[in-house]
C-alpha cells in the first residue's frame, strides 16, 4: 500500500500511487457498504496500516480508535489524523488489544486484510471477543480461496487465505456468533489467480498493475459490485464477515 502522509514530488511515481489510493478507496467504500448500513461507536480499526479504510470509516462511526503496531504506518496515521478530534491513534500489537479495546468502550472493532497476516488468527478474535460488551460486532474482509494462494500472498505476509467456511470456523472458535459470511468481488478472481497462480509476481497484487489497468478497474468497480449483487457470489477474491458476541 502506498504511503500517502508522506510528501511526494510531481513524478510518475506519485501519480501512479494517487491512482492506486483512488482505487483503495472505492474498494474499501465497497467493504463499508457490506457491512451495512447501522455501525454503532465508539469503534476500533484494529491493524489500521496508513489509514486507507480508517479514513472511510472515519465519516461512517464515532469516535474512532486506530490500532497500529508499525513504527512507519503509526507516523503516517498521525499526521493523516491529527486535525481529527474524534480520531485516536494508539500504538499496539493486536496479540495483547483487549485492554486497549475494553478502554476505549468498542462497540464495533473492525479488521480489514489482517488477518492473514497472523499466524493465531483464533487467538486475536477471541481478543476482540473478549474486549466487547454483548452485542458488539466485529467486521471483517479478507483475502479469500485457498487455491489462489501463491508468491503474491508470500510477498504480502500472508499466512493464508480463507473460505467462507474457514473464517466462519475460526470466528466461532473464538467464541464469536456468526451473523454474516459471504464472498466479495467475484471478478477479481481470474486476474489474481494468473497473476499469482501462472505469472507467479511476486509483489503486492495492486503494483502488478500498470497507471491505466488501475483507472480502468476503478471506473470498473460499480459494475463489480453490480455483478456481485446478481451473482451472489459463489466466490470471490475476498470474504466479508460479520460476528457478534452473545
Amino acid at each position: 500500500m502506498s504511503s500517502d502522509g508522506f510528501e511526494w514530488k510531481s513524478n510518475p511515481e506519485h501519480h501512479q500511487a494517487q491512482e492506486r489510493m483512488a482505487h483503495l478507496d472505492a474498494y474499501y467504500a465497497w467493504a463499508l457498504d457490506m457491512f451495512g448500513p447501522r455501525l454503532d461507536g465508539p469503534a476500533v480499526d484494529a491493524g489500521a496500516g496508513i489509514g486507507h479504510f480508517s479514513e472511510i470509516l472515519s465519516h461512517a462511526v464515532s469516535p474512532l480508535l486506530l490500532l497500529e503496531g508499525g513504527q512507519e504506518n503509526l507516523a503516517v496515521l498521525g499526521r493523516r489524523f491529527a486535525a481529527r478530534d474524534d480520531v485516536e491513534v494508539r500504538e499496539v500489537d493486536l496479540k495483547d488489544c483487549r485492554a486497549e479495546i475494553a478502554a476505549f468502550g468498542a462497540k464495533s472493532i473492525f479488521t480489514l486484510d489482517v488477518l492473514e497476516h497472523l499466524p493465531d488468527d483464533v487467538a486475536v478474535l477471541s481478543q476482540f471477543r473478549e474486549a466487547l460488551p454483548p452485542g458488539g460486532k466485529v467486521y471483517i474482509k479478507v483475502p479469500a480461496l485457498s487455491w489462489l494462494y501463491g508468491p503474491v500472498d508470500e510477498a504480502s505476509g500472508h499466512f493464508r487465505r480463507y473460505s467462507t467456511r474457514s473464517l466462519r470456523s475460526s470466528v466461532e472458535a473464538a467464541g464469536l456468533r456468526v451473523l454474516s459470511c459471504r464472498y466479495m468481488n467475484l471478478a477479481g478472481v481470474p486476474p489474481y489467480f494468473l497473476k499469482s497462480r501462472i505469472l507467479k509476481r511476486s509483489e503486492n497484487f495492486s503494483r502488478t498493475f500498470s497507471i491505466k489497468q488501475i483507472q480502468r478497474i476503478r471506473k470498473a468497480i460499480p459494475f463489480l459490485r453490480m455483478l456481485d449483487r446478481v451473482t451472489g457470489p459463489p466466490l470471490g477474491l475476498s470474504v466479508i464477515c460479520i460476528a457478534q458476541r452473545d
